[in-house]
């Protein structure tokens, strides 16, 4: 048998307050089964994981301390193209290097981002981020944080250019969620939308381009009850102007479910303004209350699948892996936001069982579930 080796990684956080919370992505701590924080004052402290969540990727940590020094947060919302920022991390371990540069875009989706609901709407910026930088600050010249970089356009896995970061808007109320619910809550306005009308724009003016094309309502469903139908238009949310689903993404990822927007939406040459009610993951306009099963054995958080989710998937229930770490399920080939439907034909009645049943079954075992592409799949696996 091979010896096992510690393998060690670094990359960078963001003191997010003055009693120990520590922000980072969470894909920098994904693996790690020990985390030390090391301070600009040499100290090092180890640190437990609070909560993550991959579709935003970010994590919260907590280290025994206090008074520590925390940024001031910017309004990521009124960050404008242009702007000068500092992107202040790790690099290639070179602890504390800060690069210069402008906001170049924002509202980018990358695809990047795995989880039941990814969320991706980064800030790009030319500021020089590196393997290392990932968790670390990004700041404007009021050295109030904007947001937390996270990736780097490359083929090669070093900067050439673009790097981007996670609004800082988004940051706060994820970590708000996780310190407060355990878990990140997903408002939803039950529609499908699309950035424009599908086929040749050749034409079509430029009001009948403008804002989002509703494709599909969900039959009782927020957008539904506000009276958005098939066809509308969707120009602005509580009256910001929302011109690509990456627009949408970001300014729903900054309320919770039972929350109010304003909508204002064309029909026909006519504008409308409504009001809808969000709702949750069950369809419903209230918090989400669920239990995230954090299972050290199986390297992984295990959640039952929401009622939207197992009317989408066309399944009676199943329990989705979230925020995959090493240990049994990454072992076995299942992937994150993979969901398991049944252990040999049968269906665990809590993720506390499915635990139990997965690292004690020995021989064959006959796994049934959805990838991430959704579709059912079969795995056979001989555990040992």
């Amino acid at each position: 048998m091979p010896r096992s080796q510690q393998v060690y990684s670094a990359g960078s956080g963001v003191v997010w307050s003055q009693d120990g919370y520590i922000v980072t992505n969470f894909h920098v701590v994904r693996d790690a089964s020990q985390i030390r924080v090391t301070f600009p004052d040499k100290r090092t402290l180890p640190a437990r994981l609070v909560g993550a969540d991959a579709g935003v990727d970010i994590a919260l940590l907590k280290v025994d301390a206090t008074g520590l020094p925390s940024l001031p947060l910017a309004n990521s919302d009124s960050v404008q193209i242009g702007e000068w920022v500092l992107a202040i991390g790790n690099p290639y371990n070179l602890t504390y290097t800060v690069t210069a540069g402008i906001i170049s875009a924002r509202g980018r989706n990358l695809n990047l981002l795995q989880g039941s609901f990814p969320l991706e709407s980064f800030l790009q910026t030319d500021a020089a981020i590196n393997p290392g930088n990932s968790g670390g600050a990004l700041v404007n010249l009021r050295g109030q944080l904007v947001g937390i970089n996270t990736a780097i356009a490359s083929r090669t896995g070093s900067y050439v250019g673009y790097g981007f970061a996670i609004p800082v808007n988004i940051v706060r109320k994820a970590v708000e969620d996780l310190i407060r619910y355990g878990l990140v809550q997903r408002a939803f306005l039950d529609l499908e939308v699309t950035d424009f009308l599908e086929g040749d724009a050749t034409g079509l003016s430029s009001q009948e381009l403008e804002g989002l094309y509703v494709g599909r309502v969900r039959p009782g469903g927020a957008a539904d009850k506000a009276g958005i139908k098939v066809g509308d238009h969707l120009l602005t949310v509580d009256g910001v102007p929302v011109q690509t689903q990456a627009e949408l993404l970001e300014r729903l990822a900054q309320h919770r479910p039972g929350d109010k927007v304003k909508l204002t939406y064309r029909r026909n040459g006519r504008l409308y303004e409504t009001t809808a009610v969000l709702t949750n993951e069950d369809g419903e306009p209230t918090i989400l209350r669920r239990q995230v099963y954090h299972s050290k054995k199986l390297g992984a958080d295990i959640v039952p699948l929401s009622k939207r989710e197992c009317e989408e998937l066309g399944v009676e229930g199943g329990y989705r892996v979230l925020n995959l770490r090493s240990g049994l399920l990454a072992q076995m080939g299942v992937t994150e936001g993979f969901v398991i439907l049944s252990l040999n034909n049968y269906f665990p009645r809590s993720p506390q069982e499915l635990e139990e049943v997965l690292s004690g079954v020995r021989g064959r075992l006959i796994l049934q579930g959805v990838d991430a592409q959704r579709r059912q799949v079969t795995l056979s696996l001989f555990m040992r």
